[in-house]
């Protein structure tokens, strides 16, 4: 069952969250500003009550984010929250607003806990893969990749969650845009093409015997990249 956090910063005036439905289908635990044990939960909800508290959702967010990336949802008693746009810059997955219907944010937590169990079932088909293949193998507990049985190479977050998706589907091409909505989740107007290609460049310094001609890492022209194993 899934674990969900729940912090109120005051005593709430009408409730947006319909606690019964949550009740029913995850372990809802009361959480204070302190927010332990967040390694724990799977969703955090915090309820805004006033606008006066959006320094202290943001300082939340902040907290919450260095320590994990569960989902985090805000719920406001305004039907127009004025720090929404900062929540979600900060880090924040959705902002609830007073004139959401129960039943609609209902589905879309349940819609975004059963992605993390498609996501754990896919991380563990990864390392079940890894563990069999000498030839590029992932260790997610380093954040590093074996190469050929070899020396095991220490990679940035980013880096590893490149040759992760790579991974995921070896020998078959992965275009450049699904590599950036997979790694960044953005529709930032910046050179998508530019950004994972720097990323891929460094990737290959550390994985490549020789960079000039890419023996794992192949780039499939006009498309993406592709795992080589």
């Amino acid at each position: 069952m899934y674990n969900i956090g729940i912090l109120y910063l005051k005593e709430a005036k009408d409730n947006v969250m319909n606690h019964e439905i949550l009740n029913q289908k995850y372990n809802i635990i009361e959480l204070t500003e302190n927010v332990k044990k967040i390694d724990e939960l799977h969703a955090v909800i915090i309820r805004e009550e006033e606008t006066s508290d959006l320094s202290v959702i943001c300082d939340l967010i902040l907290k919450i984010r260095k320590q994990s990336q569960c989902y985090i949802w805000i719920s406001t008693a305004a039907e127009c929250s004025v720090g929404k746009l900062v929540y979600l810059q900060l880090g924040a997955d959705q902002v609830f607003e007073a004139d959401r219907e129960s039943k609609e944010i209902s589905l879309i937590i349940e819609n975004a806990l059963l992605r993390i169990e498609y996501e754990n079932s896919q991380q563990q088909s990864i390392e079940e893969f890894s563990e069999n293949n000498n030839l590029f193998r992932l260790n997610s507990s380093n954040i590093s990749v074996v190469i050929e049985g070899g020396n095991e190479v220490v990679l940035t977050k980013l880096e590893y969650k490149i040759a992760e998706l790579l991974l995921k589907t070896p020998n078959t091409a992965v275009d450049y845009d699904t590599i950036y909505q997979q790694i960044w989740n953005d529709d930032s107007l910046e050179n998508k093409q530019y950004r994972v290609a720097n990323v891929v460049y460094h990737l290959r310094r550390k994985v490549e015997p020789n960079i000039k001609k890419p023996k794992f890492i192949k780039t499939v022209r006009s498309r993406g990249y592709m795992l080589n194993i």
